[in-house]
């Protein structure tokens, strides 16, 4: 077999789908005008890139104006950059759902100067940059035969109109069509399988440093890519021997670069990081499951179908077959199984924003086969269809929009050098002056109760704070929302536990700190919570609904606190249909009890994994006739401790508290019945087929003299 044939750059690729006879050469004047003409289409990179540079990287002195600053996003992107700045590493020092590898393309803003305004304009600079290029590989991988202005006008619309700009997803269709390439390589013989399966190793190897899921996405679209090709070659039996080594090849290569990753990252035997990406990608359908709008629904199935059609006419038209690869029946089968594999992460956590990533797969394989046809009218149909379902049925992306690119151009010519009216500069950036006044009284806080070597704690995700002040947020687990389970708990805790910060922020849930899809913070973290409480006291209340803590050991040996039952019944509950109500009962609510604690096993069919969990809620009554809902998650088929404050949770504040009596100052009605609901979150949710009910607990907490 010859391996020489195969170095795989992209302009070659195209030789292993057919062997057409060799030009004659040309006049070596004329080589570089032919070479231009088959590569221009790389100008559509180096337009994409030219409309995104951003303003901090052309004038780092330039000020940026964020009319909403805090939301949820910022703040982990904020402390990415900044702990990347210390030296510290998603994957390696902190779990989180990015690996190392994108970990270092978020942090381009420290190269321009570290500053919340930096990282506000160009932290995602280099993750869409990479979609960019992604895009590009994977289109002179698929369509190499095809003019330079059909890759280039495909480029062009789904980089405005269509592309994640993370680069995730870009990195796993690159992934797909690389490895269908390299089964068609192998199957033509131009490929050794001992190579084949070291790269395809080591690409799976490197998307698991970018991020988790898109690891498995990678080891994913290797073993589909391989199921198409070889159902497309069928009836060559001898050529499973050569699958067989390649598959064989990868596996043996995948154990060697885990320990070889492992070396360098801790240590030889230390898993870690291959253990943190799972477990994050393992709670991810029970943990985030959101509501899919109508709107989301057609965005979600209106590619589908659109794409299944496309790709069957693509099937039945095969004038073409032998010279496109695009319309190769083993690439359609990979590509549409793939991309409906991708969907999943729509399916399951439904918003806008993830059903763009779980859609663009589809979108990307639909119009490079859209793309494919060789007939020049065809061509130019396919060009204008697309063009104008990019027009009338998406928006470009809000770097591409005309006001944007008007605005970035008039920054660049005239930066802004004072903030306007309104706001006030922190750190390069225009924050509305009551953030900014808020910010500074935090920052001063920070640094004045602890050193520049320090940690601090900060609960529940406020993270930004952090870096204003010159302090690393501490913790195993970035964004507070993911330590769920047991093994990412704790795991958090330990390093809470290492860290010993000195000084604390605690954002009861309000205005400043959101409960993620209405879950309250303290019942999604209980364990983080108490750990908190038992090493915390109050300090003062630094802005409203912001509360300054400072370490205090003496309180974990003099809390205590103790169940009592609350005589529910320990019972199964069948449900019977998508909507229910489970009953608990009437519960003894002892007098001066501080939490609810239930331990439950919700049981689902294994339909639950193709799908997602229902909505789940307590109604909790009270004596003076006032009710509230309190919606939780919980793992299915596992048994789990549910922790809910019966009240308002902004009272949870006052229990850092020194003194105990002020941590019942308000008005509290007993409780006098609790019921279960059970909601299905849009047509995707799967209902359970029972609840057990193992025990039902109030929680009273004490705390002795100091």
């Amino acid at each position: 077999m010859a391996c020489g044939r195969i170095g795989w750059p992209m302009e070659n690729l195209h030789e292993s789908v057919s062997q057409p006879s060799l030009p004659v050469p040309l006049a070596s004047s004329k080589r570089p005008l032919a070479r231009f003409a088959r590569n221009w289409d790389f100008l559509a990179v180096v337009l994409l890139m030219g409309a995104s540079v951003p303003l901090a990287w052309i004038s780092s002195s330039a000020l940026v104006v964020v009319p909403h600053p805090g939301t949820f996003d910022d703040h982990w992107v904020i402390d990415a950059v900044f702990k990347a700045s210390r030296g510290i590493w998603f994957g390696r020092d902190v779990a989180f759902l990015y690996g190392p590898l994108a970990h270092w393309l978020f942090s381009a803003p420290r190269w321009a100067g570290l500053s919340l305004g930096s990282i506000h304009t160009s932290y995602n600079t280099l993750l869409l940059w990479c979609s960019f290029l992604f895009g590009y590989a994977t289109l002179r991988l698929l369509i190499p035969e095809q003019p330079a202005w059909k890759r280039f006008l495909l480029l062009l619309l789904l980089a405005v109109f269509w592309a994640p700009w993370d680069g995730r997803t870009a990195f796993y269709i690159f992934l797909l069509a690389f490895f269908v390439r390299g089964w068609y390589a192998l199957q033509q013989e131009r490929v050794e399988p001992i190579l084949l399966g070291f790269v395809a190793a080591l690409l799976c190897a490197v998307a698991f440093l970018y991020s988790a899921d898109t690891g498995v996405y990678g080891v994913a679209a290797w073993l589909i890519a391989l199921c198409g090709v070889a159902w497309e070659g069928r009836r060559e039996p001898q050529k499973v021997r050569l699958y067989a080594f390649a598959v064989a090849a990868f596996a043996v290569s995948s154990v060697v670069l885990v320990f070889l990753f492992n070396a360098a990252m801790t240590g030889l035997f230390d898993f870690g990081f291959w253990r943190r990406s799972l477990a994050l990608v393992a709670v991810h359908r029970w943990n985030e499951p959101a509501s899919m709008s109508e709107a989301g629904a057609i965005h979600l199935l209106a590619p589908l179908v659109i794409g299944g059609v496309l790709f069957f006419l693509r099937w039945v038209v095969d004038g073409d077959r032998t010279a496109v690869i695009a319309a190769r029946a083993g690439f359609l089968l990979s590509a549409f199984v793939f991309s409906v594999l991708a969907m999943q992460s729509g399916l399951v956590r439904s918003d806008p924003n993830h059903i763009v990533f779980a859609v663009f797969p589809m979108v990307f394989f639909t119009g490079t086969v859209l793309f494919s046809f060789r007939s020049r009218s065809v061509s130019v149909a396919a060009a204008i269809i697309a063009v104008a379902s990019c027009v009338l049925f998406a928006q470009p992306a809000s770097a591409f929009r005309l006001s944007s690119l008007r605005y970035r151009y008039a920054q660049f010519r005239y930066p802004l050098a004072t903030c306007p009216s309104g706001f006030k500069e922190f750190d390069h950036a225009c924050y509305p002056v009551g953030f900014t006044i808020m910010l500074q009284t935090i920052v001063n806080y920070l640094q004045q109760h602890s050193a520049v070597g320090n940690s601090v704690v900060i609960f529940p995700y406020q993270y930004m704070f952090g870096m204003a002040s010159g302090r690393n947020v501490a913790g195993a687990v970035e964004q507070s929302f993911l330590s769920v389970g047991p093994y990412l708990t704790q795991l958090d805790i330990a390093a809470l536990r290492r860290a010993a910060a000195p000084a604390a922020l605690y954002f009861p849930d309000g205005s400043l700190s959101l409960p993620i899809d209405d879950v309250p913070n303290f019942t999604r973290n209980p364990e983080i919570w108490f750990w908190i409480f038992q090493r915390y006291r109050a300090e003062q209340e630094l802005a409203p609904e912001v509360f300054g803590l400072q370490r205090d050991d003496s309180r974990a040996a003099r809390i205590a606190m103790q169940p009592l039952p609350l005589g529910v019944p320990a019972q199964t509950y069948p449900i019977r249909g998508r909507s229910a109500r489970v009953d608990l009962g009437v519960p003894y609510w002892p007098a001066g009890a501080d939490f609810l604690r239930l331990r439950m096993t919700v049981h689902y069919s294994p339909l639950w994994k193709l799908r997602k969990p229902e909505r789940l809620q307590l109604e909790i009554t009270r004596a003076d006739g006032s009710h509230d809902l309190k919606t939780f998650v919980v793992e299915p088929n596992v048994s789990s401790e549910v922790w809910f404050y019966p009240w308002n949770e902004k009272d949870l504040a006052h229990y850092f508290d020194a003194d105990e009596i002020q941590w019942r100052t308000t008005p509290r009605s007993a409780i006098t019945q609790l019921r279960l609901l059970l909601t299905p979150l849009d047509w995707v949710s799967q209902q359970p087929d029972a609840i057990v009910i193992e025990s039902a607990d109030a929680v009273k907490v004490s705390m002795g003299p100091g």
